[in-house]
């Protein structure tokens, strides 16, 4: 059966056959919106506890700390478009680690996330307030400042209804960050269905800059920034993606980062060869920034009310 876009409702064309789960090995199809470029996987699985192992996004110490350094760049990025700290809420907040570091800056964070080790460690290491669950389980009253949705709309079958909601819960001159995988990215179209950022059957959908401008605009809201720039994202994006041409075991350094496999000579040859692949990856990841085709869009988004100000406890400009 033909899906239908989640985004625009028309009909869609198959785009990849067979994409494979680097964890299970389960193959899906990804289906293509040819009125808004938007792509869906199918089937939908009933259950994805399967393909949320206890491994999953848990790497080592020494990754854990290069994504801390990254993310506290992202953060500080989040915190400038605003004069004073605020209320902000982050849907699916993993372990907390970027609510953590607003609360530093004097932000009053709040988070979701649906369940497991992240939201454990979100409330017991971190002594975040953390729902488990969607927004749904929030103060009906609450309202905030920035809302955050870092890599998570793409893991939703209905993403029109979390923004509805979320949107409704933007205070007066708040504004809403979304970043998704670019499904138009230069890094997409090299890796096909061996695409890192690809992630099925994770990512359920996949969007690209008009999809998510219609998506957004009939929720209320419209695009006040748009950022191409993911360095915790996008190098290794081309890493994993140029070695999956080469080799039969998809995602197998990531597998090793994440230590879901053990070291081996095969898995230790495959992280010198991703050691050398980073050379040729960072020039790419700047200049795919640099053209508007990187792997990884970030929208700064705001009620279409605001007019051409973001209202009074955000900065004047446009994001970056």
């Amino acid at each position: 059966m033909t899906p239908a876009c989640r985004i625009c409702g028309a009909g869609m064309q198959p785009r990849y056959a067979r994409a494979a789960d680097y964890i299970t090995g389960d193959c899906f199809e990804v289906w293509q919106c040819a009125q808004c470029g938007a792509g869906r996987t199918a089937p939908v699985p009933a259950d994805l506890t399967a393909y949320y192992p206890a491994q999953y996004r848990r790497y080592n110490k020494l990754i854990g700390g290069i994504l801390r350094i990254l993310y506290r760049w992202r953060v500080a990025r989040w915190a400038g478009l605003f004069k004073a700290p605020g209320a902000v809420f982050e849907m699916g907040c993993g372990n907390g680690m970027m609510l953590d570091m607003l609360r530093e800056r004097g932000w009053r964070v709040t988070g979701s996330e649906r369940h497991g080790d992240a939201l454990r460690i979100a409330r017991e290491t971190f002594g975040l307030n953390v729902v488990e669950g969607g927004p749904d389980q929030l103060d009906p009253a609450a309202r905030f400042d920035l809302i955050l949705l870092f890599q998570v709309l793409e893991h939703l079958d209905d993403p029109a209804a979390a923004l509805a909601a979320l949107a409704a819960r933007l205070a007066p001159g708040g504004r809403m960050i979304i970043g998704v995988p670019n499904f138009a990215s230069w890094q997409s179209s090299f890796g096909g269905a061996l695409w890192f950022h690809l992630d099925v059957p994770r990512h359920l959908q996949h969007f690209t800059l008009p999809a998510l401008r219609r998506l957004l605009g009939a929720r209320g809201l419209r695009i006040a920034g748009i950022s191409y720039v993911s360095p915790e994202h996008d190098p290794f994006g081309w890493v994993q993606s140029l070695l999956n041409r080469f080799d039969s075991k998809p995602n197998r350094l990531t597998r090793l980062l994440m230590r879901i496999d053990p070291p081996g000579a095969a898995n230790l040859l495959h992280l010198a060869l991703g050691c050398i692949a980073f050379i040729p990856a960072v020039p790419l990841s700047l200049l795919s920034w640099a053209v508007r085709r990187g792997a990884i869009i970030e929208v700064t988004c705001e009620p279409d009310q605001a007019g051409e100000t973001a209202g009074p406890q955000a900065k004047s400009g446009t994001a970056p």
